[in-house]
């Protein structure tokens, strides 16, 4: 079993905010705050706009992108996902999606496309 670093960047609030982790290719895997180490939801637990995001960047593969998934589980953005090895990393896009307490970005990668 092999792990894919997988990243996003994202402009909330006037800020910047990096979100990642060392994903197990095949299962959904929660990115985390770079800074705090807190999701997405606990990190914006009062609520907040995503105004524009850079990435997602993936080591290997995440044919669904990374997912910002509502409270109840259903996907509220779905941001694509660059393969740096393969793909120069590009500009910043617009977004202009909520998020609040409970939410998660999630990503399932795999090592290869098949």
């Amino acid at each position: 079993m092999s792990v894919s670093m997988t990243s996003i960047e994202l402009q909330v609030n006037g800020g910047s905010y990096w979100f990642a982790v060392d994903a197990t290719d095949g299962t959904a895997t929660e990115l985390v705050n770079l800074a705090s180490g807190l999701s997405i939801g606990n990190t914006f637990s009062s609520g907040a706009v995503i105004s524009h995001a850079r990435g997602g960047y993936c080591e290997n593969f995440s044919i669904q992108g990374i997912r910002l998934l509502d409270p109840q589980g259903n996907v509220a953005f779905q941001f694509p996902v660059v393969n740096l090895e393969q793909q120069n990393a590009e500009g910043y896009y617009a977004v202009g999606v909520k998020v609040g307490l409970n939410y998660q970005l999630s990503a399932t990668t795999s090592a290869t496309l098949a």
